[in-house]
């Protein structure tokens, strides 16, 4: 057991559904102990505050033009579906995740497809909440961890250990390795494991495009038919990915948004996918061990390798948002004829010769090809399968696939390199199966697009990459070779031109090769008499040492923003001792910019000798304050007037920036009171903390915005009974 800081779903939680998320990196993401990812899957909905769903980059929740957007969210929800028949030929499914009615509606899984055993968390990070360094800390492990655990119907329970890191160029991806084991006592034949994933990169985009946080605006654009997301497969790296056409520049914060430490001038530049690091090979029934009908001769021509097992992946499922049961448990039903078929084909040998790699048609020949839907017409749902497997009591079968989230689907140059999908339905008229990889540096013209043949766009031509994104890892391609050197504990390896082998994989990751960076510290932000935000923290990480140390401790790097997406500007480099910051053992540092209520978030960076940096785990938001009046006086309103269209721009968690308005001189506990010019009470704001103000976002008690006009105010101290009145005007 690793000497680690462990949080755990304690007895009085235990067969209770719980959750952790995945903070460190820069990919969030929850994880429940049912098998759920993300959250309960529906197609539509959205995203409850403080559980992501594949939140990349963090912290994105954002109100824009008074409309809250829950963030960069890229999934629907995922899961894991299971299958197994048992000695008297009984068939069951477990569906843990990804699971809807035939609306796209969440069904419940507790109770019915899993019974939770426990989900805990392992802290591994080099540094401790107060500062000082973790003297458990495991440098062949990842920086944090999450052990989930829940049975199924099936006799089969499940052990899911995620990992992840803030490794900048590691930071965009989550390992999850999966122990299957059979505790049903009997027999369990044509066993088939199904990891079931959906992808919608970036809905924050499609919300400001089209109005919505759905499935359904994937479809029936203009030209009928035609979406915006692509579905595609790389066979080099096993992944399964969604891009986006060409990243949805928005018109109105292009601008500001595409500025260097800003969050990237397109609105959903992501691609985001799954891939498979390893496979059970051990456990693979034989031909004369499963039940699989195969209607026709073709079904398995060439998918028996030496050993008489079947060559995988078996299933490779693309589908709309509808996941409802009886569809997804035919694609699991070895009385059926399979779902995907194998490339065996004459036409299919033509197509690897001229559109791919003639190297590897004798690899990819009898392995599942893909449906016939891997384009832009049902994009969201992937089903990637496993099958058939003999499962003996007390026998366990070994997984392991990453999430992984990048910066478009490639990079520069990277349009000489083909994958499966990005034009139409496979069939007489779809034309190539395989299309270029497009990327955010060049447009390319795909055939059979409709009126507008194109995908990708030149946006890295000409501005910066966004803050989150670590050069040289920058498309989904790159985050994935990382991934594989990440789990393998091999050299980096580019997986462009060198077709990644699974079965070649250790059977648990081997964590321990890549270089660590010298880590952030821990920080805290304090309040000022003057409302100057004070940045403050240790100098324990200067003695920070692990034999993969990347590069001794250069600087820190002081940065601040107006929201945790950009834009980031640093405001202070300081150097190990530096008098002007360093007093009593402490680094101070005091920000220029602070305004008072204003919403700011921070970070502090360790930079090695190399030029390398820490991640991004200290990224703090704090509201700008004073200590509150010691008793009530003036309370004066600001700005005063409140002119909407004054240039003000941004937003906190609270509302747009732009309808903010500051009440200052309050004391610790006081009421407000807003009245209308008719004297009719507009809102009454309980204000009860250590603050000198407190903003109010023009809001209404039926959440209406108010209208232009003049307002009075009637503030009453809860000690005293003081009052302040005043009076403030709206113009919109």
């Amino acid at each position: 057991m690793l000497g680690m800081l462990v949080v755990l779903a304690g007895p009085a939680r235990a067969q209770q559904r719980a959750w952790q998320v995945h903070t460190r990196g820069l990919l969030h993401q929850t994880v429940f102990n049912t098998g759920e990812l993300g959250r309960p899957y529906s197609a539509g909905g959205t995203v409850p505050e403080g559980r992501p769903s594949m939140e990349w980059p963090p912290h994105s929740r954002l109100i824009l033009d008074r409309r809250n957007y829950p963030g960069q969210h890229n999934s629907f929800g995922s899961g894991v579906w299971l299958a197994a028949t048992r000695p008297d030929g009984t068939r069951q499914y477990a569906f843990c995740g990804a699971v809807s009615n035939t609306d796209g509606e969440p069904v419940p899984v507790v109770g019915v497809y899993s019974t939770p055993v426990e989900i805990r968390r392992i802290e591994n990070f080099p540094v401790l909440e107060d500062g000082s360094l973790n003297p458990a800390f495991d440098p062949d492990e990842a920086e944090e961890i999450i052990i989930a655990v829940w049975d199924t119907p099936l006799g089969i329970r499940v052990t899911r250990t995620s990992r992840a890191w803030s490794y900048p160029g590691y930071d965009s991806f989550i390992i999850y390795e999966y122990a299957f084991e059979n505790r049903s006592g009997q027999v369990l034949e044509d066993v088939f494991i199904t990891f079931a994933n959906t992808f919608a990169p970036s809905m924050f985009g499609y919300q400001r495009i089209h109005g919505d946080w759905t499935e359904a605006s994937f479809r029936g654009q203009p030209p009928a038919g035609l979406g915006d997301h692509f579905a595609r497969f790389d066979l080099k790296r096993w992944m399964t990915y969604n891009h986006e056409r060409n990243g949805l520049p928005d018109p109105d914060f292009f601008d500001a948004w595409s500025v260097p430490g800003g969050q990237g001038g397109l609105n959903a530049p992501q691609a985001v996918g799954l891939m498979v690091l390893r496979y059970d090979y051990e456990h693979l029934a034989t031909r004369d061990q499963t039940r699989q009908v195969f209607l026709v001769p073709a079904d398995s021509a060439g998918m028996w390798d030496r050993n008489g097992k079947a060559r995988q992946p078996f299933l490779l499922r693309y589908e709309n948002g509808n996941l409802y049961e009886g569809k997804i448990a035919t694609w699991m039903e070895p009385r059926l004829r399979r779902k995907t078929g194998i490339w065996q084909s004459p036409q299919d040998s033509m197509r690897f010769s001229e559109q791919f790699d003639p190297d590897l048609w004798s690899y990819w020949k009898g392995r599942t090809s893909t449906s016939n839907n891997l384009s832009w017409w049902q994009p969201v749902a992937r089903a990637y399968g496993f099958f058939p497997y003999y499962m003996e009591p007390g026998s366990t079968a070994r997984f392991a696939v990453a999430e992984v989230v990048g910066y478009g689907p490639g990079g520069p140059g990277d349009h000489v390199y083909t994958d499966l999908g990005g034009t139409v339905r496979a069939g007489a008229d779809a034309g190539a199966l395989f299309s270029p990889v497009p990327s955010w540096y060049d447009v390319l013209e795909y055939p059979h697009l409709g009126t507008d043949g194109t995908i990708g766009s030149t946006y890295l031509q000409d501005h910066p990459l966004p803050w989150y994104v670590t050069p040289p890892v920058v498309s989904i391609r790159d985050v994935a070779d990382r991934a594989i050197e990440m789990y393998t504990g091999r050299p980096l390896v580019k997986h462009d031109t060198v077709q990644y082998e699974p079965l070649d994989a250790p059977p648990t990751g081997r964590y321990n090769t890549v270089p660590i960076p010298v880590p952030a510290p821990a920080i805290r932000i304090e309040n000022t008499s003057a409302a100057a935000n004070r940045i403050v923290w240790g100098p324990q990480v200067e003695s920070f040492s692990t034999p993969r140390l990347r590069a001794p401790l250069d600087h820190y790097e002081v940065l601040r923003a107006p929201h945790p997406l950009g834009p980031w500007t640093v405001i202070a480099q300081v150097t190990p001792g530096d008098p002007q910051y360093f007093q009593n053992g402490e680094y101070r540092v005091l920000d220029p910019e602070s305004n008072l209520g204003d919403e700011v978030a921070y970070a502090v960076r360790s930079v090695d000798v190399d030029g390398g940096k820490s991640g991004w785990t200290n990224l703090t938001v704090h509201e700008t304050q004073a200590p509150p009046a010691e008793r009530l006086g003036k309370v004066y309103v600001v700005p005063n007037p409140l002119v909407v269209t004054s240039g003000l721009s941004g937003a906190d968690r609270g509302g747009d920036i732009a309808d903010r308005i500051q009440f200052m001189g309050l004391t610790s506990r006081c009421t407000i009171r807003i009245f209308s010019y008719t004297g009719q009470l507009i809102q009454t704001i309980e204000h009860d903390r250590a603050s000198f103000g407190n903003p109010w976002y023009q809001l209404s008690f039926n959440n209406q915005v108010i209208a232009s006009g003049i307002y009075y105010f009637v503030v009453e101290d809860h000690a005293t009974g003081d009052r302040a009145t005043g009076k403030f005007v709206v113009i919109h």
